[in-house]
C-alpha cells in the first residue's frame, strides 16, 4: 500500500511549491482587490455608470425639447 501511495505522490511538486503557489495567488488576488477598490475611490463623478445614465436621459430630453422649439 506503502508503495502504491510513494507513486502517486511521486509525481507531486514538493511541499514549498504548493505554499508558494498559494501566497502568490494570495498575493495576486489582494492586489487585485486593492486596484478596484482605489478605482471605484478615485474615479471622478461623470465616470460612474449611474451618473453616465442620468446624463444620457438629460441629453435625451434636452434634445427632444431642442427639436420640438425648432419644428413649429
Amino acid at each position: 500500500m506503502e508503495d502504491i501511495l510513494d507513486r502517486i505522490l511521486g509525481f507531486l511538486p514538493q511541499r514549498s511549491v504548493f505554499w508558494t503557489a498559494l501566497g502568490t495567488s494570495l498575493l495576486v488576488l489582494g492586489l487585485q482587490t486593492l486596484t478596484q477598490k482605489l478605482n471605484e475611490v478615485v474615479q471622478l463623478p461623470y465616470m460612474k455608470e449611474e451618473n453616465q445614465r442620468e446624463r444620457q436621459k438629460i441629453l435625451g430630453q434636452a434634445k427632444k425639447n431642442k427639436l420640438s422649439k425648432s419644428n413649429p
